[in-house]
């Protein structure tokens, strides 16, 4: 029986081409980029380039890419991080309702330990967001919002340019979690969807890159606190010694991914949705999310009928990894906070599936899983 990964938005196999250049800076003595030595100057280069290499990717100043350990800690930093900087002009923050938890809890602690005000973005039906509510929630005292710009569970898209430009016609900082899109939409700080953007934040195994390694893009001159006290790495933005063979493979994945962003998608597009039209049959099963404006690799569905952890074990036995949500639940099977800001409730989500495909699948793959699926579906409802 073949297995089939199908849980790319939680993480991706480690491109060969990425392991190839973390190479030599995974064996033997890898110095201190701090230190002064030869060592430890290598070491120092090594995430110098690599700090231009995304740089050049996205279009930005490489004094503008601050390396943290991931998403989570690169979505903190950013939040707690921008909304504590510019108190001075307001202590409102809104986020989506959708959000990860990396913001939504990061916000809920800027509300409990200091005093802001937090306002959250509802969903529409689809899944999508409303730029007419960001108008209705901005208020003279707002300093940050941040909404993501591909879900991580249903793959729908958020409309990144409107929202920010709103933000900016007002001097409004916008952030957006950008962590899904990487790989699967090209990502450029002169393409209208990001222009107005001043914060956005990816993590490398997200796109074929290491564990343990992310970025924050800061646009330049934008004050920031830096959530923990240690050395001057980072210009001061983020303590710690540097992982630098993480950081140098993050880099290639990022040139990689985004080099063949749109064209991957447009194929991810095609085979998700060749799946969806083998399952709809089945009855009782619903789409979450809007059918066209989503990431193209990510298919999220409910089969209503059924029990949510029998049928992850059942797909799981049968050969297909997939998840019900977020992989950040520690392993939980449990109801979906987006599916329920879209107005899902519980009885409804029924066992929802989140199915997030990779570049390795062909059309007799996907008539294979979409059979399995199918047959898991059919047996469990006996």
């Amino acid at each position: 029986m073949r297995r089939y990964y199908l849980d790319h938005n939680a993480t991706t196999p480690l491109d060969e081409r990425v392991r190839a250049v973390m190479e030599p800076y995974s064996q033997g003595l890898v110095g201190n980029a701090s230190s002064v030595h030869a060592e430890g100057r290598r070491a120092r280069a090594a995430i110098d380039n690599a700090r231009d290499k995304i740089a050049a990717t996205l279009g930005a100043k490489s004094s503008e890419i601050i390396f943290t350990s991931g998403g989570t800690e690169s979505c903190n930093l950013v939040v707690r991080g921008l909304a504590l900087a510019h108190m001075a002009r307001g202590k409102h923050v809104i986020v989506s309702a959708g959000e990860h938890h990396a913001v939504l809890h990061a916000a809920r602690i800027l509300e409990k330990w200091h005093g802001f005000s937090l306002s959250l973005l509802p969903l529409q039906k689809d899944g999508r967001i409303d730029p007419d509510d960001l108008k209705r929630a901005l208020r003279p005292d707002t300093v940050l919002v941040s909404v993501l710009s591909a879900n991580n569970e249903t793959g729908v898209k958020s409309p990144v340019g409107e929202l920010a430009a709103l933000c900016s016609e007002r001097g409004i900082l916008f952030h957006t979690d950008a962590i899904q899109s990487a790989g699967k939409e090209t990502i450029r700080l002169d393409l209208p969807r990001w222009r107005n953007v001043d914060a956005l934040g990816l993590t490398a195994h997200k796109f074929g890159g290491p564990m343990g390694a992310g970025f924050l893009w800061l646009r330049a001159a934008t004050p920031i606190e830096r959530l923990m006290e240690g050395g001057a790495h980072e210009n001061e933005r983020r303590p710690g010694t540097e992982n630098v063979a993480a950081i140098v493979g993050l880099a290639e994945a990022f040139a990689l991914a985004d080099r063949d962003a749109e064209a991957r998608n447009a194929r991810a597009l095609a085979l998700t949705e060749r799946l969806w039209l083998q399952l709809e049959p089945l009855g009782r099963i619903r789409r979450n999310g809007h059918a066209t404006e989503r990431i193209g690799n990510t298919l999220n569905f409910s089969v209503t009928d059924l029990h949510a952890e029998e049928f992850l074990i059942g797909l799981d036995l049968s050969g297909l990894a997939v998840s019900s949500g977020s992989a950040c639940m520690v392993g939980s099977v449990q109801h979906s906070h987006v599916l329920r800001a879209m107005g899902i409730g519980d009885e409804e989500a029924g066992a929802t599936v989140r199915l997030s495909i990779g570049h390795d699948l062909e059309e007799s793959d996907i008539d294979a899983i979409a059979q399995t699926i199918g047959a898991v579906i059919r047996q469990q409802r006996r």
